[in-house]
């Protein structure tokens, strides 16, 4: 018999549809991409023995992606984006549904944003309306103007939304370096 907070979750994603929205950002900004060094942050863990949570099969396959995660039972490279220094590696950056996550938010973006190649974007995916999850690590909840703050260090910021614009569900941003 499935708990409450199980069943809650369910009513939710069939509410909100946070998959729909991943796949609406997905397909916009990311088929087309070919041939770019791709990291993607919290590719997270296998549901039935597949990666579902992970988004490099939205990816054409002329592009070398890198599946990462801080939790080593995920299985993919472990990697902490607070601590991370790498410097001009990738030309994509992923990080969908972390941020929320993570308590250190900025050194987390300073150093996604030096992981990048000049003229790199970084692609991320955060929830604002939705209930707590991953418990205790979910920290944070972004508004559009939060966004454009934190990722003002950035050549050109795009965001997109999912649902009503003054209650939206996540939030998508494109920051290009």
């Amino acid at each position: 018999m499935p708990s409450i907070k199980d069943f809650t979750r369910y009513i939710v994603h069939l509410v909100i549809r946070p998959d729909a929205a991943k796949r609406k950002f997905m397909a916009k900004y990311c088929s087309r991409i070919k041939g770019k060094r791709i990291l993607e942050i919290g590719s997270g863990k296998p549901v039935n023995g597949k990666y579902i949570y992970s988004v490099k099969d939205k990816f054409h396959a002329s592009n070398r992606f890198e599946c990462t995660d801080i939790i080593p039972e995920f299985g993919h490279k472990i990697l902490d984006i607070t601590t991370m220094q790498l410097k001009n590696k990738y030309d994509i950056i992923v990080c969908f549904n972390v941020l929320e996550h993570v308590f250190d938010f900025n050194s987390a973006i300073r150093n996604m944003h030096a992981a990048l190649r000049n003229k790199g974007q970084l692609l991320v995916l955060v929830p604002v309306f939705y209930p707590l999850h991953d418990e205790p690590h979910d920290y944070w909840r972004y508004t559009e103007h939060s966004l454009r703050k934190l990722f003002s260090g950035f050549r050109k910021i795009t965001i997109d939304h999912s649902g009503l614009r003054q209650f939206p569900s996540f939030y998508f941003v494109k920051a290009e370096k």
